[in-house]
């Protein structure tokens, strides 16, 4: 009994012997790809602005309306090293909400020769109608509208990037129509023109 159980383990033990030296390699070799490195880039956004604003509007009654005021919404090159994608927002900020209800806005972008106004090709209409439908986060970088804002080579669809060192000219003007009634006489209303730069994202 005890020499079955003797010559069970031996043969136990060779076969883990054969099955060990079985795996080890005789010959090996290493390469190393060193200094991987991932690092983020910046976007940085300047607002520079006609004389006109923000607007600061007194004794406003049924059809008056500002005159063209813009804004330049620029990729800053000092401070940023990514394109991106520009969007506004109005927003109420306080005073009157039936005012607020009465009024309207039209924004669009300057042309080819930065005017607001003069009726060139370039120019197109981002929006036009009451201030408080305007929509959130509207996009207002897009190949739609006259820009020196397109992706940095070509591709991407839409291309709608403002790149490093370039800018957008959004003209805007607020009027009250003509329609509007003794509801809004004496009041006032308050808003902000938000704009968000987002990196891009198709």
């Amino acid at each position: 009994m005890n020499k079955r159980i003797l010559t069970s383990l031996a043969v136990i033990f060779a076969v883990a012997a054969i099955a060990t030296g079985a795996t080890v390699a005789l010959f090996t070799d290493t390469k190393t790809i060193t200094g991987n490195t991932f690092a983020t880039g910046v976007l940085k956004l300047t607002l520079n602005k006609s004389a006109g604003k923000p607007f600061n509007v007194s004794n406003a009654y049924p059809g008056y309306s500002t005159g063209w005021e813009y804004m330049d919404i620029f990729n800053n090159a000092a401070n940023s090293t990514l394109p991106f994608e520009a969007y506004m927002t109005v927003s109420q900020t306080g005073g009157d909400a039936t005012l607020w209800n009465w009024l309207k806005i039209e924004m669009k972008t300057s042309g080819g020769n930065s005017d607001c106004n003069d009726g060139d090709a370039g120019e197109g209409t981002i929006y036009s109608g009451w201030i408080n439908n305007f929509p959130v986060k509207k996009l207002v970088s897009s190949a739609n509208y006259w820009h020196l804002a397109n992706e940095d080579d070509g591709s991407g669809s839409p291309a709608d990037n403002i790149r490093v060192g370039y800018s957008e000219r959004v003209c805007q003007r607020v009027w009250l129509p003509l329609s509007a009634d003794n509801s809004v006489m004496g009041k006032s209303v308050t808003f902000d023109e938000i704009v968000d730069a987002m990196s891009d994202n198709d």
